[in-house]
């Protein structure tokens, strides 16, 4: 009786939640016009394929056909993340897009968990609404699978519907059970024990139900304390522009956020193919995106920019954001700014000596030191004392990189061949104001000095203003710090002309 009754009443939430879903959907504008109807069902049909059967028509009213939809994709394998997607195509962002998202998952943790009751978590986790200590929950719960947090996820309830969603490993408890037994950990250390002991009496209940006792008894052995001050290694905005080859003002624009102190976990964005001339405006956008999602973010951000060589007498360490602004700002005035080599990363026979000379720069700076090319120079001898003295780590180059330029290109090739991973030049060709602000900023070989004297350098240039910087040396250096311990890991597919 006890298990007929709990199938009815599974059963009831789950029409529930189809009839809410329904009305997500027909109460957008989208769904509502036969236009965007039209749209959505094209590329709902796109990509479920074959595994089911849509009727596309339209007939009667709205709320008739759409719950019809939500039955057919509710009937499907991910047909109604499937749907979610579809409709998020059209409406990004949208509270509607993310509201129906919200619901998806709480589909998908009903059909986790299956009879048991979800609402009665509903009140304790829904209070707990710090992003950046509950994206360090999810990633501790599942194991750093999830490193970033959806936009829809803003309460640890939604967290919790998402995780429900993932799979574990067979010796591993769910991620949403680790995820609630985390947070009745953090109940208990604000006084909460009360909410505390009911999340456990419930987890307790579904580990006794799953066979899962043993997993659990040991998470709770393996003793986590929240870190009050989170540690303070940077974040990472990775961007990668890399030409099309076929159209030559054409560039794909990738990129990478990456805030896990605890390892290397880069989160891939949306890959678009734009004009040279919309990449400052498409940056801006990256930029604005992630300063949203790391909104509670307590570590300094570093912004990479991965260029190919006829990008790099680009200084787009001082395009602004906020480009709409009445005054925008200079990336360099909010965020230390490096280059690193797109050259350099697809070939992978320069890869073993720049392994070598980044360990050399990173575990014996003491020993380390520059090297300084000069114009007239041979790029072949510049090539052959660079990888005879293992502890260069920098060159200075004698000119900027320009496409123009043999001298140039040839010194540049010469220092990747070798390994070097730190390279400094001037834009400007100033001369003399560039070698002594390069003697500063090399003069000791360690990683922070150089990052540190660079961005000094650049300030100076700053506190000049518009008006006034173009004529400091600071405004037309370039740093080029290429860490292989930090690769971007695989680009999103292209997704076209759009925003990031």
């Amino acid at each position: 009786m006890g298990q007929r009754s709990g199938a009815r009443v599974h059963i009831r939430v789950r029409n529930e939640l189809m009839a809410a879903i329904t009305r997500v959907l027909t109460t957008s504008e989208t769904m509502r016009r036969p236009a965007g109807a039209d749209m959505v069902m094209q590329d709902l049909t796109a990509e479920l394929g074959p595994r089911t059967a849509i009727d596309p028509r339209q007939d009667g009213p709205p709320a008739l056909w759409i719950r019809q939809l939500v039955k057919s994709c509710a009937a499907v394998d991910e047909g109604l993340q499937t749907l979610a997607r579809c409709f998020g195509y059209a409406e990004q962002g949208s509270e509607s897009s993310l509201a129906l998202w919200r619901l998806v998952d709480e589909w998908e943790a009903v059909a986790f968990f299956e009879d048991a009751e979800l609402h009665p978590l509903r009140p304790a986790l829904q209070s707990i609404r710090s992003a950046s200590f509950l994206t360090r929950l999810a990633r501790r719960a599942s194991h750093s699978r999830t490193q970033e947090l959806e936009t829809w996820c803003d309460t640890g309830w939604e967290v919790f519907l998402h995780l429900a969603g993932d799979n574990a490993a067979a010796d591993e408890l769910p991620p949403a059970m680790a995820f609630l037994a985390l947070v009745a950990e953090y109940l208990v250390k604000d006084g909460r024990t009360k909410e505390a002991e009911e999340l456990r009496r419930w987890n307790r209940g579904q580990a006794q139900q799953r066979g899962l006792t043993d997993e659990m008894a040991n998470w709770q052995q393996d003793a986590y304390d929240p870190p009050s001050e989170p540690a303070l290694h940077p974040a990472y905005l990775l961007i990668q522009l890399e030409p099309d080859g076929v159209d030559l003002d054409s560039y794909y624009l990738s990129h990478w956020r990456q805030s896990d102190s605890d390892g290397w976990h880069p989160m891939p964005g949306e890959t678009l193919k734009l004009q040279r001339t919309e990449l400052p405006a498409a940056v801006d956008r990256l930029i604005e995106q992630a300063e949203e999602r790391w909104a509670d973010l307590r570590q300094p951000v570093i912004i990479e920019y991965i260029l190919p060589w006829e990008l790099l007498d680009e200084p787009v360490e001082w395009w602004n954001k906020e480009l709409d602004a009445p005054i925008p700002t200079p990336l360099v005035m909010d965020y230390t700014v490096v280059l690193r080599s797109f050259d350099r990363l697809r070939k992978g026979a320069w890869h073993r000596p720049w392994n070598n000379r980044w360990r050399q720069l990173k575990d014996r700076p003491a020993d380390s030191r520059s090297h300084w090319s000069t114009p007239e120079g041979s790029p072949f001898h510049l090539e052959r004392e660079l990888k005879e003295d293992e502890q260069i780590v920098c060159l200075v180059l004698s000119e900027s990189p320009r496409t123009d330029s043999a001298t140039a290109h040839q010194e540049f090739v010469a220092a990747l061949r070798a390994g070097i991973p730190a390279l400094l030049w001037d834009r400007s060709g100033s001369g003399l104001p560039f070698r002594e602000a390069a003697a500063d900023i090399v003069r000791e070989g360690g990683l922070a000095g150089l990052l540190e004297r660079t961005r000094r350098w650049r300030n100076a240039a700053l506190a000049l203003g518009p008006e006034g910087w173009n004529a400091h040396v600071g405004r037309h250096l370039a740093l080029l710090l290429d860490d292989p311990e930090r690769l971007p890991g695989p680009a999103a597919p292209a997704g076209g002309q759009g925003s990031p």
